[in-house]
């Protein structure tokens, strides 16, 4: 038990009173008890004393003996009076009167109570003698041994409750001072309720009871501390991405003391390390020059009046440039003393993004030409400083004949990389007040200020001309490249924007529908064709959603051995309800234009397979039907299936289908061209090289396709006749496409001279007017049944 427990401590007071207690009765309450019961005695000796005092006097003074005797006799019969003792004076003797054998000092050696007075004379009040008178003890000694007796036995009870007490404290004070070690050591940091015996409904219990209530809530608000805490860390890491991810850090500058303070997140978007100690000036000579005084300005100005300020600025750390802006206020206090807390963004990315906006808004992305906007801007100032000087300008529309065949066959980068080259090459043909400006796809605009006259602008048109007319390097690539030009002048036609650049444009039109590769000036009458092309273009959107104006015409092909039938090729027209019958030269590049290239294609397709079957079902089998595919449709990657569920749809044997592709396709891409062969003759198709002789095809290439039959060029069979090289090329193609085991059709055989020339050198099938011009559906059955072989 340790000394400064509670235990200890009320055991020992408890028992110290205790003890303090007894003795208190032990020695003062019994003194009290002693001389309170002395007096009593005492008083009784002092009334037997003036009982008889009085008649011992006035017999002493009479000298009466006889009475002195008989008085003292009676006095003997009180049991307690042990011994009277009379001294006379007058006679010097003494009278004992007893009725023990114990003589006075014996009784006074036992402690016997004794009391003397003096004896007067009534009258004179003179001495006559002295009474001494002793009396027994023994009923004090009995009381005070009764005393004794009691005081033990009720100071030996009260111990024994005091050390029941004891125990019975103890006992109650042990989950006290359990209760009190469980407080000394409760942690804190880590609470736990009181885990006392709480069976009895004591103080104990209560204090527990209210000490662990006190220590739910303590865990309450340590819980919610904690909780609130990591909330709190939780929000600082927050607030700290939050600045990361924002690029935003703060500021505090103490004007007199000079110090500066930085966030973590300054440093960061400075790029310097925190143990720089970078100060006021230092952070000052990170600004540009060309920033400098206007941000010194603005801060010495708002320390001056104690305002707010925000600024833009960049500076210059590690080599780069950072775009900042800065939202401060100045504090200034009693003392004389001025703060300035400031936060800082890094708008470095908002800069270049703005930057990249504009670059977008302006400029075309791909040549860095500017745009249709930043055009019309210049044209619109260009025009009202021409009307002010009365001069000139003119406005040249440039557009790439056959882009579209190079973006299909050679891929679309080969053809960014030709604009990219073209804008080049325009823009070293011109003055720096010229604009050159790309609209978008392969048409530009030159925008050519302040001219004396028209012929200025055709000068540039030509020097145009003749640049871009010829071979140019394209990477791996030998392009020939020619252009379509229009050209309009303000003021004779236009003055406003949009109607100086749609005049020039239709004089471009009007170079294509000349033949291309030429430049036009525009005139008044030009309008109408324009009008008429639009109207055509949405006559055939229409015709193609209906299908019902496309038409598939067959032109027979014939077999150079037996003169019989061998197929057909399919050739598509558009019956236009007005116009009449349109043939492909006139519409294919519109179709391509305008985006309806592959939905035409298929509808080509279609009918071409389904006449298979109705020539199959009336009887004219294994004819063979040529189909051709454009380069858009050989790019779509839902060609193979189309073909695959046509061909699975009117239950055609794949054989009697043959897909014919230009030469120049076949070598735009050759892997790509290699996968769909493969592809077209995994369906079971055979696959035809039309026009075969005017691109630029490589044997080894050839020999890796898997390719059934060559077309010789119409140019080289029509020449053959006349002109050996023709003749020899048609007998070379012939003999290398037997080596490779290929068939070979002529194409354009329109006589009999080369029908016979062609089956001379084995040509193997004819197809042209000589045997049957393109013919319609109905027609091509009726050639059929009436077809007889022509020798």
């Amino acid at each position: 038990m340790k000394f400064n427990s509670i235990t200890f401590k009320t055991t020992f007071h408890l028992l110290s009173f205790s003890i303090l207690f007894i003795l208190f009765i032990m020695f003062v309450i019994r003194s009290v008890f002693s001389n309170a019961y002395m007096d009593l005695e005492n008083e009784k000796i002092s009334i037997i004393i003036d009982n008889i005092k009085p008649s011992l006097s006035l017999s002493l003074s009479y000298g009466f003996e006889d009475a002195i005797d008989e008085i003292s006799h009676k006095t003997l019969k009180n049991k307690n009076v042990l011994l009277l003792k009379i001294k006379e004076l007058n006679k010097n003797k003494t009278k004992i009167y007893t009725n023990y054998k114990l003589d006075a000092k014996q009784y006074l050696k036992n402690e016997e109570l004794f009391q003397t007075i003096e004896l007067l004379d009534p009258i004179t009040k003179d001495k006559l003698g002295e009474l001494t008178i002793i009396y027994s003890g023994n009923s004090y000694k009995e009381y005070m041994n009764d005393f004794n007796k009691y005081f033990f036995w009720g100071a030996l009870g009260f111990l024994l409750s005091i050390f029941i007490l004891i125990f019975l404290l103890h006992k109650s004070l042990k989950n006290l001072t359990l209760l009190d070690k469980s407080l000394k050591n409760f942690n804190p940091n880590k609470p736990e309720k009181l885990t006392l015996d709480t069976s009895k409904k004591d103080e104990v219990y209560s204090i527990s009871k209210s000490a662990n209530i006190m220590i739910e809530n303590i865990i309450n608000f340590l819980n919610s501390s904690k909780e609130l805490n990591n909330r709190l860390i939780q929000s600082q890491a927050h607030l700290k991405d939050a600045q990361r991810m924002a690029k935003v850090g703060s500021l505090d500058y103490n004007i007199r003391t000079k110090e500066l303070t930085l966030s973590d997140e300054y440093y960061r978007i400075l790029g310097i390390k925190q143990d720089s100690k970078l100060n006021w000036k230092g952070f000052l000579d990170l600004v540009l020059r060309d920033d400098y005084k206007r941000v010194s300005t603005i801060v010495k100005e708002a320390v001056k009046v104690g305002s707010t300020f925000d600024i833009k600025y960049s500076i210059k750390s590690n080599d780069k440039i950072i775009h900042m802006q800065t939202k401060g206020k100045v504090r200034k206090k009693q003392d004389g003393s001025a703060q300035i807390t400031a936060i800082s963004m890094d708008i470095t990315q908002d800069v270049e993004n703005k930057q990249t906006i504009e670059q977008l808004a302006y400029y075309d992305s791909l040549t860095g030409l500017a745009n249709r906007t930043l055009l019309q801007d210049r044209m619109t100032k260009a025009i009202q400083h021409a009307k002010r000087t009365n001069d000139k300008l003119a406005i040249i529309f440039l557009d790439l004949d056959h882009f579209k065949l190079i973006n299909d066959t050679l891929g679309h980068g080969v053809g960014d990389d030709l604009l990219i080259y073209i804008s080049k090459v325009l823009q070293g043909l011109l003055r720096e007040s010229d604009t050159l400006c790309r609209l978008g796809g392969d048409e530009f605009v030159i925008l050519l200020p302040s001219i004396k006259n028209d012929e200025d602008a055709q000068i540039i048109a030509e020097k145009i001309q003749k640049t871009l007319d010829k071979k140019h390097d394209i990477g791996i690539h030998q392009l020939y490249i020619t252009s379509s030009i229009g050209v309009s002048v303000y003021p004779q036609h236009g003055d406003t924007c949009d109607e100086l650049i749609r005049n020039a444009d239709t004089a471009m039109y009007e170079s294509k529908n000349e033949g291309r590769n030429r430049y036009t000036i525009y005139s008044h009458s030009m309008g109408d064709f324009v009008d008429n092309q639009l109207h055509l273009e949405q006559d055939l959107s229409e015709a193609v959603k209906s299908k019902k104006q496309i038409e598939v015409f067959y032109q027979a092909k014939i077999d150079s051995v037996t003169n019989m039938v061998y197929g057909a090729e399919a050739l598509v027209r558009w019956n236009h309800p007005t116009l009449g019958m349109i043939f492909p030269d006139d519409f294919i590049y519109m179709a391509e234009s305008t985006g309806l290239m592959v939905e035409l294609g298929n509808i080509i397709t279609e009918e071409s397979i389904s006449k298979v079957k109705e020539l199959n079902d009336l009887g004219f089998k294994k004819l063979k039907i040529a189909i051709n595919l454009s380069a858009r449709q050989f790019q779509d990657v839902s060609l193979i299936p189309f073909i695959s569920s046509m061909l699975t749809k009117y239950k055609v044997n794949p054989a009697q289908i043959e897909f014919e592709i230009t030469e120049t396709l076949s070598m735009s891409n050759i892997n790509n061209t290699l996968r769909i062969l493969n592809e077209l003759k995994e369906l079971g198709v055979s696959v035809a090289i039309d026009d075969f002789g005017t691109g630029y095809s490589s044997l080894a290439y050839l020999k890796k396709f898997p390719i059934d039959t060559l077309k010789i060029d119409r140019s080289f069979v029509m020449g053959i006749l006349d002109d050996e090289e023709d003749k020899v090329i048609a007998q070379i193609i012939i003999s290398m496409a037997h080596s490779l085991g290929m068939k070979v059709v002529a194409e354009g055989v329109e006589t009999l001279p080369h029908a016979n020339m062609l089956r001379d050198m084995k040509c193997d099938i004819f197809q042209g007017y000589y045997y049957s011009k393109p013919i319609s559906n109905n027609e091509f059955i009726d050639f059929l049944t009436n077809y007889k072989a022509i020798i």
